[in-house]
């Protein structure tokens, strides 16, 4: 393209227009002219309707169609051999007011490792004449962590993404089967009712299926650091815990995080006497022990605090 300046020049003469005013429009032209480029491994990268949405890429102003589409698309990707079929390019917008809020918040996640949960990759851009150069980094997504990290987020999204993604998976696994998983599952982790209830929940919400909102529990379920404080027993939870596997009541458990190994503490068999295994609300891939209101002073003579 000519320099900005002679083409000004050109319109000038021929159409008798101020100088400036074309070079303010010939780049106002030239920035609506430029298009967002992909990453070479994420080239099968999404092409959606108009204006940002020509460019694969979803905005808070984004209609629900739009989103469909782009979750259609995406649901194909994956069927293919590509695991990591968003760019975080594509999707940022719907929550994050900025890309590096983003960046920042997916890196910082341990629920999400890379190279299992997403890719980053690095491009380095050309240099140009009197500058230096500087990398490109893509972020793709596999669909469980954009589901996570985006699509869960926000509700209206969420019931898009559920539409096209759950109900596919549905469509190929049977309830029978289902419940065989969800009960080995517990029954492999010592789940308490309520966590069990919780996986039932999720798959019911996605088949549109009624689900209860609670179950009985055998007692009332507290927190060590809670029944500690109401025994009157000037303790840290740290010290109970020590005490418990000790006495063979608790142990440790570890899962792999984007730190390393992430170690939470599991009730054993024994320990399920005074109390019951929840998922843990900071992440689903752990477990928080509870313990019973009213059994929580024998425990404490059991592992010797009393």
């Amino acid at each position: 393209m000519p320099p900005i300046r002679n083409m000004a020049t050109f319109f000038c003469k021929d159409f008798a227009i101020n100088t400036s005013i074309v070079i303010f429009a010939i780049k106002t032209i030239q920035s609506m002219a430029k298009v967002t480029k992909f990453s070479e491994s994420a080239s099968d990268s999404l092409q959606i309707s108009a204006s940002a949405n020509e460019k694969g890429i979803l905005t808070k102003s984004s209609s629900i169609s739009e989103i469909e589409l782009y979750f259609r698309k995406v649901l194909e990707l994956s069927k293919s051999d590509n695991e990591f079929p968003v760019n975080l390019e594509e999707v940022w917008m719907l929550i994050y007011g900025r890309k590096e809020e983003a960046v920042r918040a997916l890196l910082s996640n341990d629920q999400f490792m890379e190279g299992v949960d997403y890719q980053v990759l690095r491009k380095n851009a050309e240099q140009k004449t009197g500058r230096g150069g500087h990398n490109k980094v893509d972020y793709i997504l596999t669909v469980p962590c954009m589901e996570f990290f985006i699509a869960r987020k926000v509700r209206p999204v969420f019931e898009v993404y559920r539409k096209v993604f759950h109900k596919v998976a549905n469509a190929s696994t049977s309830t029978s089967d289902v419940v065989l998983w969800i009960n080995a599952v517990s029954d492999s982790l010592n789940l308490n009712k309520q966590s069990k209830l919780l996986l039932f929940k999720k798959w019911g919400d996605s088949r549109d299926l009624p689900t209860p909102d609670y179950v009985d529990s055998t007692d009332i379920l507290l927190s060590a650091t809670e029944l500690l404080k109401r025994n009157g027993l000037n303790i840290s939870a740290r010290v109970f815990n020590v005490a418990m596997i000790e006495k063979g009541f608790l142990e440790k458990c570890t899962r792999p995080s984007s730190k390393g190994q992430k170690v939470f503490n599991h009730l054993t068999t024994k320990g399920l006497s005074y109390g019951e295994n929840q998922v843990s609300p900071n992440n689903p891939k752990e477990t928080q022990p509870l313990y019973y209101e009213g059994k929580f002073s024998q425990l404490l003579t059991e592992v010797g605090l009393r």
